[in-house]
């Protein structure tokens, strides 16, 4: 069964709920940001399970549960990825 692709919109990577301090996009992380036509819940901000998979190219993370596809990151992590010197194309 093919995974549900969910929107993600004003998204950051953190650790984990407990330590929402930003981290680089890769497996093991969380997404946190707002979605939209999400299955099981409403529109608004949630933390996703954790990351498995990072298509960069394609703009899509996949978790446990879904499929991700990024829109506009939010301005907060934008500005942290670049204080780390990371690349901008988030």
């Amino acid at each position: 069964m093919e995974k549900q692709r969910v929107r993600i919109e004003n998204w950051a990577v953190v650790n984990d709920v407990i330590s929402p301090s930003y981290r680089d996009l890769e497996p093991g992380r969380r997404l946190t940001g707002t979605v939209f036509a999400h299955a099981d819940l409403p529109n608004g901000v949630i933390y996703t399970s954790s990351i498995v998979h990072v298509d960069a190219a394609r703009g899509v993370v996949e978790t446990q549960n879904r499929l991700y596809v990024l829109g506009q990151v939010s301005e907060e992590y934008r500005q942290w990825r670049e204080q780390q010197g990371m690349d901008r194309a988030a």
